[in-house]
């Protein structure tokens, strides 16, 4: 995922405030210089918010997720709806559960750019 980042120019790239909180999360639970180089270097990308309008599409797309299946990932579905508000594309590993939000997703571990 590192590479991937480095390779898409800065004004290219948002992260989402929830990734952010996974990120912090992953390197309080195993606190290794990679993983805190990588949190340093997510720090500096320009942060995503999630306001009204991320808000308002949220529900929208957890709503019509939720007539096709039981439950949702609560985290997931926060980043769908801030990448779906803005058009974006969400760099997953995870692109069943986007796909599912109607969120255009690419995995970087197993496609090119």
């Amino acid at each position: 995922m590192v590479a991937f980042l480095r390779a898409i120019p800065v004004e290219n790239i948002r992260l989402s405030a929830v990734v952010l909180a996974e990120i912090a999360q992953g390197v309080e639970n195993n606190p290794t210089p990679e993983l805190k180089e990588f949190l340093a270097d997510v720090l500096a990308l320009p942060l995503a918010e999630f306001g009204e309008m991320e808000a308002l599409e949220w529900g929208r797309i957890t709503s019509a997720a939720l007539k096709q299946v039981s439950s949702l990932e609560l985290r997931d579905s926060f980043i769908a709806a801030t990448a779906s508000a803005r058009g974006w594309t969400v760099a997953t590993r995870n692109t069943r559960d986007f796909t599912l939000l109607g969120v255009q997703t690419f995995n970087p571990w197993i496609e090119q750019m």
